[in-house]
C-alpha cells in the first residue's frame, strides 16, 4: 500500500475555522440555512438562506458602528466579491434586536469588531476574521463543494474519508467501505466523493497534493477539528485506517482510551 504525500493547506484553513469563534461549530451543526424553516429565520438568516439556494458564499460582516475600520473591511470584501458570481456580503449591526439569534449563534459580542464569518452554501464556516481581512483571504474563504462538505463534516464532529475519483471507472475502495461499516466508526464517519478532473475541485485537489490524472481513486483521511491524518491510494485497508486513527488519538472521545493516551500523553491509569 502506497501512502501518498499529504499537504497542510487544508489543515491550516480548517483549524483556523474550527477554532476561530465559539459558535461556529454550532451553526454548522444546527443552523444550516437550507434546513431552517422560514418562520424561524431573521431577515439576516433569510438572506443567508437565499444565498445558499443560489450557491453563494455569504460574508457576514458583524459591526457596531460604520467607522473607518468597518468601511475598510467592507470595501475589501466588496472588491473581492465583485470579481465573482458566487459571493455575497451581509452586514449585521450587532445592536439590531431582530438579529439577536444570528449574533448569539456566533457569540459575536465577545469578538473584536468588525468581524467577518464566511458561510459556504451548505452552512459550513469557511473563515473567521476579526477587525481585518486581506484580499487573498476573501478568495480563500470561497471553497469548492467538496471542500465545504469536508469542513462541515468535521465541524459536526465527524471523521471524513474523502474519495477523489478518476475521470472514469471510479469506486469507493474496499477499505473505506469496511471502515465506514465498522460499528465503532459508522455513526461518526462521512464519505465524500469528488472527481479529480472536476474544474471546480481542481484547486482543492492541488492543495491536497494529489494526482489529478490518477487512474484509480485516492483517499484522504481527516478527523475533527481539522486534522489531516493521511492520503492513500485505493489499496488502503480498514486496518490501516483504524490504526492511523488510533495513533492520532482520534478513535474515540474517551480520555482514558490507551490510544488517546499514546497520542496525547497519559491522563489516567485506566485503559479500555
Amino acid at each position: 500500500m502506497l501512502m501518498l504525500r499529504s499537504r497542510k493547506g487544508l489543515l491550516a484553513l480548517v483549524l483556523s475555522v474550527a477554532t476561530g469563534l465559539t459558535g461556529t461549530q454550532t451553526y454548522a451543526q444546527t443552523a444550516s440555512p437550507a434546513e431552517a424553516t422560514a418562520a424561524q429565520l431573521s431577515p439576516g438568516d433569510q438572506k443567508i438562506a437565499a444565498n445558499s439556494k443560489a450557491g453563494h458564499t455569504t460574508f457576514v460582516l458583524f459591526y457596531r458602528s460604520n467607522d473607518q475600520l468597518t468601511q475598510t473591511v467592507y470595501q475589501t470584501i466588496k472588491s473581492g466579491a465583485s470579481k465573482r458570481n458566487d459571493a455575497a456580503i451581509l452586514p449585521i449591526q450587532v445592536d439590531d434586536r431582530a438579529e439577536r439569534g444570528l449574533i448569539e449563534k456566533f457569540d459575536i459580542t465577545r469578538t473584536p469588531l468588525p468581524a467577518v464569518v464566511t458561510l459556504a452554501p451548505n452552512g459550513a464556516v469557511t473563515g473567521v476574521f476579526s477587525q481585518q481581512i486581506k484580499p487573498e483571504e476573501v478568495d480563500g474563504a470561497i471553497v469548492s463543494s467538496g471542500y465545504a462538505q469536508c469542513i462541515k463534516a468535521m465541524q459536526s464532529g465527524r471523521i471524513v474519508l474523502l474519495c477523489v475519483q478518476p475521470a472514469t471507472r471510479g469506486f469507493v475502495p474496499k477499505g473505506v467501505q469496511e471502515f465506514q461499516a465498522d460499528r465503532l466508526y459508522r455513526e461518526r464517519t462521512q464519505v465524500v466523493n469528488i472527481s479529480a478532473t472536476d474544474p471546480g475541485e481542481s484547486q482543492f485537489v492541488k492543495q491536497l497534493g494529489l494526482n489529478a490524472q490518477s487512474a484509480s481513486p485516492q483517499v484522504v483521511f481527516m478527523a475533527p477539528p481539522g486534522v489531516m491524518l493521511g492520503a492513500y491510494d485505493a489499496n488502503v485497508t480498514h486496518a490501516a485506517l483504524a490504526t492511523k486513527l488510533a495513533s492520532a488519538g482520534k478513535c474515540c472521545d474517551d480520555k482514558n482510551c490507551k490510544h488517546h493516551q499514546t497520542a496525547t500523553g497519559p491522563s489516567s491509569t485506566t485503559t479500555r
